[in-house]
């Protein structure tokens, strides 16, 4: 457990001294802002709340911002020759990659937190006589189902970095998997079955944003972003044990 603080505290210091950090926060604010208005506006009148406009403005753009900073993690290791020093010290693949994970984690956190500053005190105080404010239950569920997509995304994006020696070639590879590739499967499931598109408007990832957000909790679908998560973390682990055989 130490050793997971450890690699923990050393790339949490690396993030926040980071380029590639501070630039993909402020624009997935950014984006996520401007992704709020445009869903608020456009459900105007509607009975979707405001947890879920924040849970849905923000699901979208999670799995980028997740490819950007776990772009880095071992692929400048790999780039800079001090995965090899990684390799030689007395530490645990394991304990290696959850540090780094749960580094990436504690920024989309933040991140996170620092979104709900429109809905929970901008956007009360522009329109407190039209809008009633979130419960706290029904946020902390919101935050919930978006922190475990999140944390699937982040392992998978660990996963890819251990893979490649150039961050921009893992953030990539890292979009495919994360962000591509689930639209890509969703458009071809509609397109082989058509008749699914009046009973499937959204996309299922979406749709779990908006069950959680509204109450509507499932053990199963936890259940699946926590295998996912566990299935790249272990990957990610053994492709790192392949590393440390290689030399």
């Amino acid at each position: 457990m130490k050793a997971i603080q450890v690699i923990w505290l050393r790339e949490i210091r690396a993030f926040r001294g980071a380029f590639s950090c501070g630039v993909p926060v402020a624009a997935f604010l950014a984006v996520y802002g401007w992704t709020f208005v445009m869903t608020l506006r456009n459900n105007e009148g509607s009975v979707l709340q405001i947890q879920s406009i924040w849970g849905l403005s923000a699901a979208p753009w999670l799995p980028i911002l997740s490819a950007v900073l776990t772009m880095r993690l071992f692929a400048e290791e790999r780039a800079t020759g001090m995965i090899d020093l990684l390799m030689s010290a007395p530490i645990r693949e394991r304990d290696l990659v959850l540090g780094k994970f749960f580094s990436a984690m504690t920024v989309i956190a933040v991140t996170l937190g620092l979104s709900l500053l429109v809905p929970m005190l901008l956007l009360p105080a522009l329109s407190a006589p039209l809008l009633a404010p979130a419960s706290a239950a029904a946020i902390a569920a919101t935050a919930f189902i978006l922190l475990l997509q999140a944390s699937v995304w982040c392992a998978a994006g660990t996963m890819n970095s251990v893979l490649f020696r150039n961050q921009a070639a893992a953030a990539v590879s890292s979009l495919i998997v994360c962000s591509a590739l689930p639209v890509a499967v969703y458009a071809a499931i509609l397109s082989w079955m058509p008749g699914l598109r009046a009973q499937v408007a959204w996309m299922p990832l979406l749709v779990h944003v908006y069950d959680f957000s509204t109450g509507l909790f499932s053990t199963a679908v936890i259940a699946l972003y926590v295998a996912a998560t566990l299935f790249f973390l272990f990957a990610c682990s053994k492709l790192l044990a392949l590393l440390r055989l290689r030399g």
